[in-house]
């Protein structure tokens, strides 16, 4: 039920969700003032107030989104909030036994089950009234306590009133009474009857009455309630009835009362077992400024110090008018402060008057739209004009009150836009002098402090264009003057020392604890944590589970004040492969953030902090205290029918062979899907893996194979295709889903993407001998709600009869060519198969993945405006690939919107040649090394298996007005040794300007766009390799563009090209694929002189800048900054300078009709589009000298779709297809 808070910087938004058949019930909402800058989670000693007035759930949608207005806190001086933060719990919409559900008005039968929901006669659809009232209780068990949730109310009466229509929750301490339309989470009930009380007179057609959802659970140990077992009535329906417990009274009248003023702020506290009555005078209200929860350090009850403890503010727990009693039973948990329970609970408090003098003028707004001038002497009552009826009218009030004071307005009723808390079309405004935007109020029905003011005059404006919201009666407000306080800020922001970092944990004990009254564990939810350059963090889960991260990425801030959190703007890079602590079983990790990375998608700027997602995973039972429910693998191969659970190897972590294939089937139920972790996995990897071939620090596994419709049996697909098998095949954990298999062998602790079944089998094989670091693995299953209405497929034995087939001699219609790229979609609660045409005569190469918000909540058409992260899916795709979007992803990057869909962007390559022509075997012998085709397929000898050693090339040669294309169709070689280096076996590809070294497993995809007609290809395996494929390439020739400025060295290039439309340089590239030198010995003659790569430093070649010592120290603040040589050879020629790594100067480029241009980036950089023009010549001339700029060129913008394509990537390939521009006349 409870959820996991949330909390959002100003201005932003945050979605609360629930799962299916649940609603958002909201328990508390505070803004807070963070006494660090760029904070957007509380710490001790923040400011904070009450803002359950920002909440605007009100319907029975799974989520709700909820915008963290930026507002101005009288409790906090006068401040701006730096954040929101949100406690809410999910509380189910019906019974699956109808039995559970109750009428309110069926009276005389106590309900003694121990959960259930109670609805009013006919909700919600046949909304009726009652002629009497009605009653029904619940009997709660003395070793028991009640929980409570006004799951939906819509009935008549207001907040204040509740006479003529009302629902009362009585207990031994409290009566709870609302009306209207509200949702509510009631506080801790103490009584052993609790009486529902339901009564309405009113009739309307959009009423629909009410609903309620309890549930009793065990009495907690620390629990204080007096009375627990007092004889509960029902209370009479009066306006200010309440039951109270030692009611103090007095007859002495308070000064402020003779004065006709605000009291001064008042204040109590309450430990645990501990109440209290607030009573005003008459003709006053109670408004509550500050309802605090605290937690000490010392777990005693020690006098409120919000500097020295733990707190959290929250909105009072019933609608206080001019009486009410507080009760502190003791049992408050804080979950943002490490989940502990209240020391004590505190109230600051002001009885306000309610009947003072008016001061609204009687009259309707200027024509002229001018100002109307309100003077505030000491007090007074602001009333809207035909209040209580709304009447539309834009008018703007000019309150002033005397010189060096300032004024507090009190909302006594604000209700302008039906209960809901969206200030679109009915609304009060506070503006003051120099803003251009005020604060924003439009539902505040209960007695508050609005505004306190920051000078002696403010504008106030009340607008109302929808005068028939319903239930709404206008603004009632009382204002006051008082000296201007020596602290007042005035709500501008603090500014603090930019050393001051956030804290990156949460409020908790460094030692992990056993949990409090939680006897069935189950996955913790995901946690977001900070950490700044030079910091570290220590997280610990409790007892029993394990430590896992989930995600990771690198932060550039966009704002100075925003020192190491995440906020809307930064730049941000995907970093969980970059991490490679905590991969072990247990429940503690320690990170830190110590060497600065420079990021390559962020314009080469240096990360500012690192943002992890973590998750606290079950591992194992704890005593009598905690348990999951565990199983061995091996033991039996009966299916495991338990909703969650842990399966492990046998003797875990002590590893042993296993004789056979082991295999469990998980079984589900039809409205869950399934979410796997692998809590550690350590087995062998058949001597053919290496943690560079597959980063063991990701989640992907070393292989997918994907079924089809006919075969979903994956013995038999084997059996059909003998090499789909050629990793992992002796060793292997395998998650054999109905559409797709994930085969892992080597290390691994990850989080598997949800998977959609209602079965799935867990096969697990061990042939390898022991050794000091296998253990066998352990994971754990969990069946969770589906978020959304799915259908979820099953395993089942394939009955049909199929006929293997030869792949290689599928046939196709057309020629096999090189498909454009294809872009699919996949909605929140769908799946797709992408798929090449032609079955295994293609391969799919996966270009980018992306999450997308919509912003509408909607799945949509992808489009540029929405909100897109970078998706880490680890996709391992070959013809097809099946992707699935089960659950909600709430993406950081977004302000931790959910995603609406995935975007998917890939391409089909040629796995082999028209008419079946062989592929040439680059060691083959042939009568020259050089190849001059249009199309090559090029294979390792005796590819698809790998022999001893080979050293062997060729070129392939294209005629001079055409450039290569090439790609990786498959390659499988040794990975990469210790230092990054490919030295046992690999492929080299070299243009002349370029060179590709690869190793390890490649995925199919674009790995270069020569510079020249001419490509090298050279193959290097220094022994032979058991279980390797060695590699596929496809190279296909295209046009040479107009205006190609690349010319590598050593091979000619010859163009008929009359115009280079690139700047001037000193070399042969464009300007943008050069990194630019100052100091050293670059000459100050106005030549801009750039960094030569290859170059041989110390008798080694040299690809980058590089961090060692340069020869000399660089001038002033260029110490430490990289180097480059300016020549080909430093050892020799000592020509150097300091590397300039900000933003390379533009390139500029002509791409003629039916011709394409690689745009490139030197490495470590990304591509930023200038402008990108479509042009026709004023003559309409197409032929010779159409491809030349010229200033008197028709131009038609196109800078959107380039953007989309090339942004942010290392190299992208831009093609002009025929366009007709409308803004040149169609031409």
């Amino acid at each position: 039920m409870p959820m996991k808070p949330q909390d959002s910087c100003s201005s932003s938004t945050m979605t609360l969700r629930c799962s299916a058949n649940y609603v958002v019930i909201v328990k508390s909402a505070s803004y807070g003032v963070a006494q660090i800058a760029g904070s957007c989670a509380y710490t001790p000693g923040d400011c904070v107030a009450d803002a359950m007035n920002a909440i605007t759930c009100t319907t029975d949608a799974v989520s709700c989104v909820v915008f963290a207005t930026r507002k101005k806190l009288p409790q906090c001086s006068d401040k701006f909030n730096d954040y929101l933060h949100v406690e809410f719990d999910c509380v189910p919409l019906s019974m699956d036994d109808p039995a559970k559900e109750y009428n309110v008005c069926q009276n005389g039968t106590d309900i003694t089950s121990d959960y259930g929901i109670i609805k009013s006669p006919g909700y919600p659809t046949q909304f009726q009234t009652t002629t009497a009232e009605c009653f029904r209780s619940i009997q709660v068990p003395s070793n028991k306590t009640i929980r409570l949730w006004l799951t939906d109310l819509y009935i008549g009466s207001t907040l204040g009133n509740c006479v003529n229509d009302h629902v009362y929750v009585v207990d031994s301490i409290q009566t709870y009474r609302h009306c209207s339309r509200v949702r509510y989470s009631y506080p801790y009930l103490c009584s052993s009857t609790i009486i529902i009380q339901y009564f309405v007179k009113s009739q309307f057609s959009i009423y629909r009455g009410m609903r309620m959802y309890y549930d009793i659970i065990d009495r907690p140990a620390n629990d204080n309630c007096p009375n627990s077992n007092g004889t509960i009535t029902t209370v009479r329906p009066t306006p200010d009835t309440t039951t109270t417990i030692n009611q103090i009274t007095t007859t002495v009248t308070p000064t402020y009362v003779l004065l006709g003023i605000a009291s001064p702020t008042l204040s109590f506290q309450l430990c645990k077992g501990q109440s209290s009555t607030i009573q005003c005078p008459v003709n006053y209200g109670v408004v509550t400024t500050t309802n605090i929860f605290g937690v000490t350090q010392s777990g005693l009850c020690e006098d409120h110090d919000a500097a020295k403890h733990c707190v959290v503010t929250t909105a009072p727990t019933f609608v206080c008018r001019q009486s009410c009693t507080y009760f502190y039973p003791g049992n408050r948990i804080i979950p943002s402060c490490g989940n502990k329970i209240a020391t004590y609970q505190y109230v600051d408090y002001q009885c306000i008057p309610t009947k003072t003098e008016l001061i609204s003028p009687n009259t309707s707004c200027p024509l002229d739209g001018s100002k109307v001038p309100i003077q505030i002497n000491r007090r007074g009552r602001f009333q809207s004009l035909n209040y209580p009826n709304l009447k539309r009218m834009n008018c703007t009030y000019r309150l002033k009150t005397d010189q060096g004071n300032i004024m507090n307005i009190y909302g006594l009723d604000v209700s302008l836009n039906g209960f809901i808390n969206d200030c679109k079309q009915n609304k009060i405004t506070f503006i003051e002098d120099g803003e251009s935007e005020g604060s924003d109020f439009c539902e505040q029905r209960s007695y508050s402090l609005l505004y306190s003011s920051c000078s002696n005059e403010l504008d106030f404006r009340y607008i109302v264009n929808n005068e028939a919201a319903f239930l709404s009666s206008g603004v009632e407000l009382y204002i006051e003057s008082q000296a201007r306080p020596s602290d007042w800020t005035c709500g501008k922001p603090v500014v603090t020392s930019p050393q001051t970092t956030i804290r990156t944990t949460p409020f908790t004990t460094p030692t992990a604890g056993v949990l409090v009254n939680e006897s069935v564990m189950y996955a913790r939810d995901e946690v977001e944590s900070n950490i700044c350059f030079g910091r570290s963090s220590s997280y610990s889960c409790p007892l029993g589970y394990t430590f896992m991260i989930i995600g990771a990425f690198y932060g550039v801030k966009k704002q100075a004040s925003n020192q190491c959190e995440f906020v809307q703007g930064d730049c941000t890079q995907e970093a969980l492969a970059t991490i490679t602590q905590c991969r072990n079983d247990v429940p503690n990790c320690y990170l830190a953030y110590s060497t600065r990375r420079r990021l390559a998608y962020c314009s080469d700027n240096y990360a500012d902090y690192l943002h992890i997602t973590s998750q606290c995973i079950p591992s194992r039972s704890v005593g009598n205290i905690s348990s999951v429910p565990t199983y061995d693998i091996c033991d039996t191969n009966n299916p495991i029918d338990n909703m969650h659970g842990i399966i492990s190897s046998p003797s875990f972590p002590n590893y042993r062979q296993t004789t056979n294939e082991c295999k469990r089937r998980l079984n589900g139920v039809l409205d869950r899907i399934l979410k796997i972790w692998i809590n550690e996995m350590a087995i062998s990897s058949g001597g053919q893996r290496h943690s560079d071939v597959i980063d063991e620090d990701s989640g992907e596994p070393d292989l997918v194979i994907y079924k089809n419709y006919d075969t979903k049996n994956l013995d038999k697909l084997e059996e059909m295709h003998p090499s789909i098998r050629d990793i992992c095949v002796n060793d292997y954990l395998i998650i054999n889903a109905p559409h797709v298999a994930y085969v892992y062998c080597g290390t691994r602790k990850l989080a598997i993407l949800p998977i959609c079944t209602t079965a799935i089998d867990i096969q697990y094989k061990t042939s390898a001998p022991p050794n000091l670091f296998y253990k066998g693995f352990k994971l754990y299953f969990e069946w969770i709600p589906k978020p959304i209405d799915l259908i979820c497929p099953g395993i089942s034995p394939v009955t049909t009869t199929i006929t293997p087939s030869n792949e290689t001699s599928t046939t196709c219609s057309g020629p096999l060519e090189l498909s454009p790229i294809y872009s699919s979609h996949v909605c929140l609660g769908t799946s797709t198969t992408l798929t090449c045409p032609c079955g295994s005569d293609y391969v799919l190469a996966i270009i980018e993945t992306n999450y997308a918000v919509t912003g509408t909540g909607l799945c949509e058409i992808p489009s540029l405006s929405h909100c897109r992260q970078e998706a880490s899916l680890g996709l391992t795709c070959t013809h097809s690939c099946f992707v699935e979007y089960d659950i909600p992803k709430p993406l950081i990057q977004c302000g931790s919107q959910n995603a609406d869909y995935i975007n998917i962007d890939y391409e089909c390559v040629p796995t082999r040649l028209p008419n079946h022509e062989n592929p040439i075997d680059i060691c083959g012998s042939t009568s020259t090394s050089t190849i001059a085709l249009n199309k090559v397929m090029m294979v390792s000898p005796q590819y698809p298996t790998l022999g001893g050693a080979r050293t062997c090339s060729k070129k392939i040669e294209a005629p001079s007005d055409k450039i290569w294309m090439i790609y990786i169709v498959d390659l499988f070689l040794e990975g990469q040794n210790d230092i990054g280096d490919c030295n046992a076996a690999s492929l080299t590809i070299n243009d002349g300007n370029d060179k590709v070294v690869l190793c390890g497993l490649q995925q199919p995809g674009l790995v270069m766009v020569s510079c020249g007609n001419v490509v090298e290809l050279k193959f290097i395996s220094t022994h032979q390799a058991l279980g390797y494929r060695g590699f596929k390439v496809y190279s296909q020739t295209i046009d040479l563009p107009g205006n190609w400025a690349c010319k590598p060295p050593n091979m000619t290039i010859t163009t008929t090209t009359t115009r280079k439309t690139s700047p001037p340089t000193t070399t042969v590239l464009p300007p943008s694929l050069q990194i630019p030198a100052y100091g050293g010995t670059t000459t100050s003659n106005g030549t801009r002189q750039y960094c030569k790569f290859p170059f041989t430093y110390q008798g080694n070649s040299q690809s980058n800048c590089l961090t060692v010592d340069p020869p000399i120290p660089a001038p002033g603040p260029g110490v430490q900054e990289p180097w480059c040589s300016l020549t080909s050879n430093f050892d020799t020629d000592r020509q150097w300078g300091f590397c300039d790594l900000s933003v390379t100067d533009t390139s500029i480029y002509d791409i003629c009709r039916g011709q394409l241009q690689t745009l490139r980036c030197p490495p470590g950089y990304v591509i930023d589009i200038i402008t990108a023009d479509y042009a026709a010549k004023p003559d309409g001339n197409i032929g010779t000298g159409a491809c030349v700029y010229d200033t008197s060129d028709c131009f038609q913008s196109d800078s959107s779709t380039v953007q989309n394509v090339c942004a942010g990537k290392p190299s992208c390939t831009a093609i002009h297809f025929a366009k007709t521009l409308v803004a040149c006349q169609n031409r």
